[in-house]
């Protein structure tokens, strides 16, 4: 039997059953590099999504969040809605990171309490519960909020006036109820209506007759409608192949609106023909579209609305509803 190499003299050798073996000591090897999981690792590690933004049945859009979205300003919509939550939204990722730490440490995973640890820890701990929110509170309010009573301009019908002196209601026997007839028809034929029809003539004398006595910079003729806010909003809020182009508003009989901003003296009238509007699209470094550009709260109007000065029943102006497409 030979020596064995790696036994120090004196020791002797043998087979595990060897009545006088003896048995090298035992070597411990240290651990591989590497340090214990953090608090934020604990967190982070947990893939599950939370909601942090939590929108009630009855929470809706405000009426500024509203006016954002119809004029294409979506990132200034999000950051208004994420600061009204920011909050609620602050203390449910704190509670959040408390339980799953607290968690971590009674299954033996991570060996300290949420208590335990000092504020920067907490602080990374609760970054990392907001990396997990899928929560759109944007989305869920304007799947909220109920149909508004909308409008979008068709223009001055002022400028259209061939003369400056048939703005004024005394001259409405001297030419100027053909003139202002000849203006309104001109702004509603721009929006692709067959104004030559007996009930479309018809329904422009009403407005003439019964709206605005005196027409000035403030005399708007609008198209009015109660809708949802998304089917008329101009820009998307993500890009995809289904919202390319332009939003087309199709109005079937819409109910035309000939109102002065600036006293509230208007009138409406439902004209039995087709139109159309396209509304412009903007981006978030885009100035606001005018009115004759995009869809508008009537109580948002810069001036008198028209609900504030008839008192509506808003739903009547349902059928006035437009359908809506996007076109490339």
């Amino acid at each position: 039997m030979t020596d064995n190499a790696r036994q120090p003299k004196g020791i002797p050798a043998g087979g595990q059953f060897a009545a006088t073996s003896h048995t090298e000591p035992d070597v411990n090897l240290a651990p591989a590099a590497g340090s214990a999981p953090d608090a934020a690792g604990i967190i982070a590690a947990n893939q599950s999504p939370v909601s942090l933004r939590f929108v009630a049945y009855d929470d809706r859009l405000t009426k500024e969040q509203m006016g954002m979205i119809l004029a294409g300003q979506w990132n200034d919509a999000e950051n208004d809605v994420d600061e009204n939550f920011s909050d609620s939204a602050y203390d449910q990722a704190v509670e959040t990171a408390r339980t799953e730490i607290n968690e971590a440490h009674e299954e033996g995973r991570f060996d300290r309490e949420w208590d335990e640890l000092d504020q920067d820890e907490q602080d990374a701990a609760r970054y990392a519960v907001e990396e997990r929110d899928d929560s759109d509170p944007v989305k869920d309010l304007l799947r909220n909020t109920p149909d508004q009573l909308l409008r979008t301009s068709l223009g001055r019908p002022a400028e259209r006036l061939p003369e400056p002196r048939w703005a004024s209601g005394h001259r409405l026997d001297d030419g100027g109820f053909t003139a202002r007839h000849d203006a309104v028809a001109a702004l509603l034929k721009e929006s692709g209506m067959n104004v030559d029809s007996p009930e479309v003539r018809e329904a422009i004398e009403e407005l003439i007759n019964e709206g605005p006595y005196d027409w000035h910079e403030g005399v708007q003729l609008d198209v009015l409608w109660y809708g949802g806010i998304e089917d008329a909003v101009p820009t998307p809020r993500a890009e995809s192949p289904e919202t390319e182009g332009q939003k087309v508003l199709e109005f079937a009989k819409p109910h035309i609106l000939l109102i002065d901003k600036w006293n509230g003296s208007g009138h409406d009238v439902v004209v039995p023909a087709a139109m159309k509007r396209t509304l412009t699209r903007v981006g978030d470094d885009d100035g606001e579209a005018p009115q004759t550009g995009r869809a508008y709260l009537d109580s948002d109007a810069g001036g008198y609305g028209w609900d504030d000065v008839a008192g509506v029943h808003k739903p009547a102006y349902k059928d006035g509803a437009p359908s809506a497409t996007w076109s490339a």
